[in-house]
């Protein structure tokens, strides 16, 4: 109900309030009426002009509703503190503190409570509870139901009475602090469950989203693997044979069907790999500089050209699925060379720790604003044209870094650059599926 930002009301909101402030004048008119016709009370007159002008203030009311989508918040705001005014108008005219009806401003506190900005919500409890404390006031008369009534029942009423009403006005003040205090609360907590609920159905349809192309990826790599291993088979066994004789045009179409083949593999691989599915792959231990120069070489040639490597101590063994940290590193690579002038460069560093290898990416690009760089490891988020990318490569990145024991940063400031930092465990172990079994083999021995 209530928009924190800017506070403003909705227009349903606004609707059912005005419905409320007519049953409000519906009902005091049909009071009135019973006491002037039942009980042969006068009614003063103000009583009449202050009821008129809440059905003049509902109709204006009631223009803003249909004019707007939804109302300003010092509108509405300003309403809710005329209401108790209002109110304390009739009350002070039909018997101040001792009409029974005084317990009508709690109703105003709850709905201030509900609809209102905290700061308002206890404004209005603070108006109130001085509105009320109005008939406490010495030396002050109005003219009631049965005439002439004074508004400090101090003079007019026994000493017993009188702190009777004042305490009445006591429990007021702590009632509505303690109305306040707990709805402000519950709204509150309402309004943090509604954004989690809503934050986690998204990222419940944005793991349905990936897991419909991680399915359709991984089943056309299998798929297709069957008949590409049949082709590579074949395609070998007839080469065996040809090379015994001088067929060396076939030799070439045949060299060119087994390159064609590994490199449908490839693409399989990567099909698989960035819908989060990426096939069975063994640790590999290598150089640095070995992994990071086949980074670069799996660049285009021209953009590999604007490519610099930035490696202290290029001799560090690694040990690590070779395939998935390399086809991450490309991605971030391209991701920089993408965002950047095509004559810029892109810096590809590595540092090494003693537990932790970390890759930093830099461009001096375009950059990306706070909101962007927030949303930039989400799936499916892009900044790139559409047809250019799934916006899943810094998703998969952050995944697989946690799987390795690592992490991923972004740090990116506009119109300046942006660097990604990518770091694993220099050494990944081995799931210890192999362990635990071997453990239960021995128990059961």
């Amino acid at each position: 109900m209530r928009n924190a930002a800017g506070h403003q009301i909705d227009k349903s909101v606004a609707g059912w309030f005005l419905t409320l402030r007519w049953g409000t004048v519906l009902c005091q008119i049909s009071l009135f009426a019973a006491v002037r016709l039942l009980f042969a009370m006068a009614v003063p007159r103000l009583v009449f002009g202050l009821i008129a002008f809440e059905v003049a203030s509902n109709l204006v009311f009631a223009w803003l509703i249909r004019k707007r989508k939804r109302l300003p918040g010092p509108l509405f705001t300003g309403v809710m503190f005329l209401d108790v005014a209002l109110l304390t108008a009739l009350l002070a005219l039909t018997g101040g503190a001792m009409n029974p009806f005084t317990f009508l401003y709690l109703v105003h506190i709850v709905v201030g409570a509900i609809l209102l900005p905290m700061g308002m919500a206890w404004g209005l409890v603070g108006f109130s509870a001085a509105c009320y404390g109005v008939f406490f006031l010495p030396s002050t008369k109005l003219s009631g139901l049965g005439g002439a009534q004074p508004l400090c029942h101090s003079v007019a009423l026994s000493p017993e009475l009188n702190l009777h009403l004042q305490g009445m006005w006591l429990a007021f003040a702590i009632t509505a602090f303690f109305v306040v205090f707990f709805v402000t609360r519950i709204q509150q907590a309402l309004v943090v469950h509604r954004d989690m609920r809503a934050q986690l159905r998204e990222e419940q349809l944005k793991n349905e989203r990936l897991a419909s192309l991680a399915a359709l990826s991984a089943g056309a790599a299998h798929e297709f693997a069957t008949p590409l291993a049949t082709i590579a088979v074949a395609a070998g066994e007839l080469y065996r044979e040809m090379s015994q004789g001088s067929h060396e045009v076939w030799l070439d179409d045949l060299r060119l069907i087994r390159s064609q083949v590994t490199r449908c593999r490839d693409i399989l691989y990567q099909m698989a790999a960035d819908a989060g599915e990426p096939l069975g792959e063994g640790l590999i231990t290598l150089r640095l500089a070995d992994l990071l120069h086949e980074v670069k070489s799996s660049l285009g040639d021209q953009r590999r050209e604007h490519v610099l490597l930035d490696c202290p101590t290029p001799e560090v063994p690694l040990t690590v699925p070779k395939r998935s940290v390399q086809r991450v590193l490309r991605g971030l690579v391209s991701n920089a060379l993408h965002a950047s002038d095509a004559n810029a460069s892109v810096t590809l560093r590595a540092a090494v720790d003693d537990d932790a290898v970390r890759f930093e990416v830099s461009d001096r690009g375009r950059g990306m604003d706070s909101e962007t760089v927030q949303k930039a490891r989400e799936p499916f988020f892009t900044t790139k044209p559409a047809g250019h990318g799934l916006g899943l490569g810094l998703y998969l990145a952050a995944t697989l870094a946690e799987r390795l024991g690592g992490g991923l940063e972004i740090d990116s400031t506009l119109s300046v650059g942006t660097t990604v930092r990518f770091w694993i465990c220099r050494v990944v172990r081995e799931e210890k599926d192999n362990d635990t079994e071997e453990e239960g083999s021995h128990e059961a021995e």
